[in-house]
């Protein structure tokens, strides 16, 4: 931190020194007829009153009557100059033939003819700066400089290594396990957004590995039922010499490595749907009846792969609705799939599907069933992985417990939401909503 104040702090004081010397410049170039105007103006009539006492004495007597008879009432440096000592350039020469004299040395030097024969010059030189005021300007500058650095140490740095500071220590305490600390900053600061960001990631942080733990521990508790069972049937069957009771153990056996094999699956897709909020989706515009059959006609498919599947319930979509939508087809049909397998599974004589137009441009996706319903209280925690609320709802209905909440994050990863509601048919109403996404440009 303190190495970054000091690069800063050289930065100022470089770009001062730099932007000061640029400044004079360029001054010097702007004003420079201005002040060629005022330095003529300034010196104009000592240059008359000494060409008026030179121009009648005659050329090899100047030099003499300069020193002993001017010199001595001026406190400007004059010498006299041979025709040969100065050589006039181009513009000198106009100057010249405007009857104006000549300035030289930024000003500090003055030259004019005089009358006769060999022509001569007159210098008149300003006299030299004292040393010490080279030096006086040389501190000055170097006062101002450190003042304005303390300045500006003082008004921004100083709030914003304080800032940055508070912000190392939540980077610290964070990756020391707490992640509940925030950075904290003033509204005023310059790090506000950078604050912010880092809260926003710590949140996130905090949520997924909550997520994870939950998780984690979910899916041990829910391993441990078919591994313990796999274990007993193991047992069981070494014990076993009936043919007939080895089969029927070996069955039982194969249907927990099924059910593990399929809790495997969720996982997998759960995992796979884990995404920032708001990160890119692949989202198409499709057809909303070709796709609604079609994950009927899947459902139909793999429902007559399953024990029991249906019992007997209609399966109807309800006509209506917008004609194309835009979604994710892989991972939006997953949803639908899900939510008519729960729905199925709870019915007790039919299932009903809809697509409608929701909000401002958005899409829900409605699926009702006359089954027993949710309680109120139970329906937020339903879509938690592995969560079971009653016998209706039960293991014993089929499925690993991850089905509602592969739907929720497929929601969330559209930018929407899905809930429980009171179904029209007397069941439960399960309502996905998202927001209409921009087609790609």
């Amino acid at each position: 931190m303190l190495k970054f104040l000091l690069r800063l702090f050289v930065v100022l004081v470089v770009g001062t020194i730099v932007s000061t010397q640029v400044v004079n410049r360029a001054a010097e170039y702007l004003f420079d007829s201005i002040t060629a105007d005022y330095s003529y103006d300034a010196v104009r009539g000592q240059v008359f009153a000494l060409r008026t006492a030179l121009d009648p004495v005659p050329p090899a007597g100047r030099e003499h009557y300069l020193q002993t008879a001017l010199r001595p009432h001026y406190g400007l440096e004059l010498r006299l100059l041979q025709a040969d000592e100065v050589v006039p350039t181009r513009g000198e020469i106009t100057q010249l033939a405007a009857g104006r004299f000549l300035m030289r040395d930024d000003y500090r030097t003055y030259i004019a003819p005089l009358a006769g024969e060999p022509r001569q010059w007159l210098e008149i030189r300003l006299p030299a700066d004292p040393p010490i005021v080279n030096w006086i300007v040389v501190v000055a500058y170097a006062f101002v400089i450190l003042l304005l650095g303390l300045i500006l140490l003082a008004l921004w740095v100083w709030p914003m290594w304080r800032d940055l500071d508070a912000l190392r220590q939540a980077a610290l305490r964070m990756a020391q396990g707490d992640l509940a600390v925030r950075a904290r900053s003033s509204r005023f600061s310059g790090l506000r957004h950078v604050s912010g960001a880092f809260n926003h990631m710590a949140e996130r942080i905090a949520a997924l590995i909550d997520n994870q733990r939950s998780l984690t521990n979910a899916v041990s508790h829910e391993l441990r039922t078919p591994v313990a069972r796999l274990s007993f049937e193991l047992d069981m069957l070494r014990a076993e010499a009936d043919p007939a009771r080895r089969a029927s153990l070996i069955g039982d056996m194969q249907g927990d490595v099924a059910e593990l094999d399929a809790m495997v699956a969720e996982l997998l897709v759960y995992a796979r749907l884990e995404r920032p909020p708001g990160g890119a989706l692949a989202q198409e515009d499709v057809d909303v009846r070709d796709w609604l059959g079609e994950a009927c006609a899947q459902h139909e498919r793999d429902g007559a792969r399953r024990d029991g599947a249906r019992r007997g319930v209609a399966l109807r979509v309800r006509p209506g609705g917008p004609a194309r939508v835009r979604l994710q087809p892989r991972d939006m049909t997953r949803a639908l799939g899900n939510l008519v397998q729960n729905a199925v599974r709870h019915a007790r004589s039919q299932v009903e599907i809809a697509l409608e137009s929701h909000g401002q441009g958005g899409y829900a996706l409605i699926v009702d069933d006359d089954g027993p319903g949710i309680d109120v209280a139970d329906r937020q925690r339903l879509f938690e992985p592995f969560i079971r609320l009653d016998e209706s709802r039960g293991r014993d209905t089929g499925g690993v417990g991850l089905g509602l909440a592969i739907v929720a994050r497929i929601a969330a990863n559209h930018g929407g939401a899905v809930q429980v509601l009171d179904s029209p048919l007397g069941g439960a109403r399960f309502m996905l909503t998202w927001p209409e996404a921009p087609a790609p440009a």
